[in-house]
């Protein structure tokens, strides 16, 4: 009933629109000026919709149903949990996430753009500091990488790896005894820590400080594998006299550790005569949870594990790596 109502008030209000004077043409939506259509000087112009048509659409528009004529309905969009990226809202562990990505796959200058995104962002970051640090010291960019390990030990005098990463970097520059420094700030810091012990004998003995860094040694592992250890610093400097003893003091201690009997076999045995090879003693498939022997030079990547290698032993004598160069032992599986 109402809606009949509401069509007949729509009809009326239509009807004296059409028989206004004032309002627009009967016909529709042109008028003739200067004559009737089609006589000299006349002018047909457009006639905007009068007030009654604009009426009439919108209540097509907001109440199609009393003209009949339903808009179809719009599906409602499907709800997602997955947020488009904003790059306004990214944070400086994502930067430093795709950094490590693109460094991973070999893209140097987009891994260093999202360090740099990372540090804009926080410039005391630990991980970006350090991250950005580590690539370059593997570019070669060393004076890039000491400065970027030296504001991260700057803004956090209380990360080890931050000391040791900053030590390592003047110990590959040749500067011992700054990195021995920095070395006792990092075991301080972590004393159980086999990684930074471990390091710091190896500058010591560089240095030819021999006691204290058996000190080191002793601190963080069995007498026998510091024993080992020590045999194992001094034979890679090309100090095989040196390591005998601690060799020996190894086997006493524990008879079992086969890399000790064939390491103080290799470093005992007659010299080779020239023209002939000598054999390489292998480990054993399972050898003792001792140190391996470590052949590369220092890393800006400390954290790695190592146990004894299934591979070779080469004399100190036949080792390509320079005696100049210092090389850090990776930390024992304890």
């Amino acid at each position: 009933m109402r809606k009949i109502w509401f069509a007949n008030c729509i009809l009326a209000v239509a009807a004296l629109g059409c028989t206004s004077t004032k309002g627009p043409s009967a016909t529709g939506g042109y008028t003739s000026t200067g004559g009737p259509p089609g006589a000299p000087g006349a002018v047909v112009t457009a006639e905007p919709s009068g007030w009654t048509d604009k009426f009439v659409a919108s209540m097509k528009e907001y109440s199609p149903d009393i003209f009949g004529e339903k808009k179809p309905l719009k599906a409602a969009p499907t709800p997602t949990n997955e947020a488009p990226f904003d790059p306004k809202t990214a944070t400086p562990e994502l930067h430093v996430a795709l950094a490590q990505m693109s460094h991973r796959n070999g893209q140097i200058p987009q891994a260093r753009q999202h360090y740099q995104k990372a540090l804009a962002m926080d410039p005391k970051h630990l991980d970006a500091l350090l991250g950005a640090a580590r690539m370059e010291d593997r570019e070669g960019r060393l004076d890039v990488a000491q400065m970027l390990y030296q504001r991260a030990a700057q803004a956090h005098p209380k990360s080890a790896t931050a000391q040791n990463d900053l030590a390592l970097c003047y110990a590959r520059r040749g500067d011992l005894p700054t990195a021995a420094k920095i070395l006792d700030e990092a075991v301080r810091i972590e004393p159980r820590k086999a990684l930074y012990r471990n390091n710091a004998a190896k500058v010591l003995v560089e240095m030819n400080q021999v006691k204290p860094a058996m000190d080191h040694l002793t601190a963080v592992h069995t007498p026998a594998v510091a024993n080992y250890n020590m045999a194992v610093l001094l034979s890679e400097r090309g100090r095989g006299a040196e390591a005998v003893p601690f060799l020996g003091q190894a086997l006493a201690l524990d008879p079992t550790m086969q890399p000790a009997h064939d390491m103080l076999a290799q470093l005992t045995a007659p010299a080779t005569p020239p023209g002939e090879r000598s054999i390489v003693a292998r480990q054993p498939a399972n050898p003792a949870p001792v140190m391996a022997v470590a052949n590369d030079s220092i890393l800006p990547t400390p954290e790695a594990v190592a146990t004894v290698p299934n591979e070779p032993w080469i004399a100190p004598a036949s080792s390509t790596q320079p005696s100049s160069n210092p090389v850090l032992l990776p930390p024992v599986n304890n």
